[in-house]
């Protein structure tokens, strides 16, 4: 993992937090899905470029310039999410365009022919994404919306259709890049506490703002530790013991998918945590926590089912429990914050004991 990666991918914090605003202003399936759809789109290039850098070093000079343009259009994606759908927000999918023109230029330089002919099968269906967003919004909203709904496949069931093979893939790198990248992610459900804390009028930290933070450090702890409890270790030794072609397919399933919905559940936590903490003895949002947590959950359950990785019957029970205690307990912000930081604490310390006491037996599938 190189400094210009780690640069890079701090760009996606921004979009995280355009995405969390657009989702929580909204509420409601319209609102969630023209916040979520757009990141969707934008993660497969982002992720994308999580690829690329496994094939082509980002050491040379033309290279970094390429990617810190990349990284300005991922910015200007992330700055008009709440614009998408609209004709005036025609700047996101030509910056989507933008990224994918330069993501398809940078792997044509790579030293390996078959990572030159895989972006070649699919660099068309990228492009094609591409065009149907852009020319969505000046359609019908119907016809609008499957402009939207269709780019999606078109990109995440791409891969299946040029039949992965080809693509570079470290298991070091590629499993550290993923780590990080959900560090930056749930960066986002730090500074939602920060932004649930805002008010239009400023004040110093009182009793009632402190505990409500304290919460909400233990929400979005227990989601870090859900995955940083060594997983990140026992994933990678997985993956160095597979053949090339099943490594090329759990880069998809596990890091590519898996990792986007783990990002889409951190998303709705942050809008639950803002929420809770801004109405911290009031009513909040039923859903936003609980589902948010459970989305995060069996995100976390299937990659380590895919990478026999670690146990994932407490990840599936604890998703359903944090949907039923988030929605029992959303008659206040503190108790939707307490049940839910409860169920994370409990699947971290069943998991931190059982790894401690079959530490041979880490890897099996429950």
């Amino acid at each position: 993992m190189t400094p210009t990666e780690l640069f890079f991918d701090l760009v996606f914090v921004f979009v995280v937090t355009q995405v969390t605003h657009a989702v929580e202003s909204h509420p409601g399936w319209e609102g969630l899905f023209k916040g979520l759809l757009p990141m969707v789109v934008m993660w497969w290039m982002f992720s994308a470029f999580g690829w690329l850098t496994n094939a082509v070093r980002p050491d040379a000079v033309p290279v970094r310039l390429l990617l810190l343009l990349a990284m300005t259009a991922f910015f200007i994606m992330g700055l008009d999410v709440p614009h998408a759908f609209e004709p005036e927000g025609w700047a996101f999918p030509v910056a989507y365009l933008a990224a994918v023109a330069i993501h398809g230029v940078l792997y044509l330089t790579t030293s390996v022919p078959s990572a030159r002919r895989a972006i070649l099968r699919n660099l068309p269906f990228n492009a094609m994404a591409g065009v149907l967003v852009l020319i969505a919004p000046h359609l019908p909203e119907e016809w609008g919306w499957v402009c939207w709904v269709a780019a999606v496949p078109v990109l995440y069931l791409s891969p299946l259709l040029g039949r992965i093979r080809g693509f570079v893939i470290e298991p070091h790198h590629f499993v550290e890049r993923h780590a990080l990248i959900l560090i930056v992610v749930l960066g986002e459900s730090v500074v939602a506490i920060g932004i649930g804390a805002g008010s239009p009028e400023s004040h110093a930290v009182d009793a009632t703002l402190a505990v409500g933070v304290a919460l909400g450090i233990a929400v979005a702890a227990g989601l870090w530790w859900a995955y940083f409890d060594g997983d990140e270790v026992r994933a990678e030794s997985q993956f160095e013991k597979t053949s090339e072609h099943r490594r090329q397919m759990l880069a998809y399933y596990a890091f590519t998918g898996a990792h986007l919905v783990m990002t889409i559940g951190v998303i709705l936590v942050a809008a639950g945590i803002t929420d809770a903490v801004h109405h911290f003895h009031e009513h909040v949002n039923r859903w936003w926590l609980g589902c948010g947590t459970a989305v995060y959950l069996l995100g976390h359950a299937g990659y380590r089912a895919l990478l026999k990785s670690g146990r994932t019957i407490d990840r599936l029970v604890g998703a359903a429990a944090a949907v039923l205690l988030g929605a029992v307990a959303s008659w206040t912000g503190w108790a939707a914050l307490c049940a839910v930081a409860a169920v994370l604490v409990v699947i971290a310390v069943i998991d931190h004991r059982q790894l401690a006491r079959a530490p041979a037996d880490a890897g099996a599938v429950a």
